[in-house]
């Protein structure tokens, strides 16, 4: 009797620890995941920052009325590939490159040379290379509109390195993602692994396959809704740290990734728990040991 009683707390505590290095394990690799996640998002912030920096000059003809000038810009405000329109006038910005150049030209020439421009902020949408053409040609089509001007060598080199890095970058995030679900995969069966015997016990008696699978399979389930929660922390503090670029957290925002951390991990938990109590289901006495 004090043997069998002294051998429950040491199988409590090695279930115990078995128990916790799972969560560990799973946590870690639900993180890994979190990670890719943020990865993809910092890298979609880092593409629609350098896209909502491309812009457009649109001079327009020099005879231009005030109020022709305002349905100029008006027009070309209401293009679909347009996010901003603004007017810049000629004599502020002659001024300001007289304050740039420490010397008044204009009292020199005696008119002031710059044309009207409109400014053009390009939706990051629209803003690619052949799309931007089109809507160039739509703004010179416009009525008022002398010339446009774009730096499309510019705008190129940008898209030929987004299309370059993005494969690199999408293997990587499939790498780690398959190195992610490996670690899982193996900590798991390693959890299986130390209750094979019972699995054979309960089949001794006569428990159906699917009897034996339910423990396993609810206890991976918490296991890995508890390690999506703490997988989830930690994915926060770093949102936390990145939220000047990614924008604010909003509540229901971290409800929905906190649903899909747990979702995941247990999903997770419950499948491979199965896959690997089913493998010990199939396994002769001498594959046991």
């Amino acid at each position: 009797m004090s043997g069998a009683r002294k051998s429950t707390p040491r199988r409590s505590r090695a279930q115990l620890t078995t128990q916790f290095t799972t969560v560990v394990g799973m946590s870690l690799t639900l993180f890994m995941l979190g990670m890719i996640g943020l990865a993809a998002l910092l890298g979609q912030w880092v593409t629609v920052k350098l896209k909502q920096q491309v812009h457009v000059q649109v001079y327009l003809q020099r005879d231009l009325s005030a109020a022709q000038i305002d349905a100029t810009r008006l027009a070309l405000s209401a293009d679909a590939s347009v996010a901003a329109a603004s007017y810049l006038d000629p004599s502020e910005a002659a001024e300001e490159l007289e304050a740039e150049l420490g010397e008044s030209f204009v009292s020199f020439l005696g008119y002031v040379p710059l044309p009207p421009v409109v400014d053009v902020v390009v939706r990051p949408d629209h803003a690619s290379p052949e799309l931007l053409k089109e809507a160039a040609a739509r703004f010179e089509a416009t009525t008022g509109v002398a010339d446009v001007s774009w730096n499309g060598d510019l705008l190129s080199a940008m898209q030929a390195s987004i299309d370059k890095l993005m494969p690199v970058l999408i293997g990587a995030a499939a790498l780690c993602l398959l190195v992610a679900l490996a670690l899982l995969n193996n900590t798991i069966r390693l959890t299986v692994f130390a209750r094979r015997f019972l699995i054979r016990n309960m089949q001794l008696v006569g428990a159906r396959p699917r009897l034996v699978r339910r423990p396993f399979v609810v206890q991976g389930l918490v296991l890995g809704a508890t390690s999506g929660l703490l997988a989830f922390a930690g994915t926060l503090g770093l949102l936390t740290w990145f939220q000047g670029q990614l924008g604010t957290l909003t509540l229901p925002w971290m409800g929905l990734m906190a649903a899909v951390f747990v979702a995941t991990g247990s999903v997770l938990g419950a499948g491979f728990s199965s896959v690997a109590v089913n493998r010990y289901l199939r396994a002769d006495l001498s594959q046991l040991h």
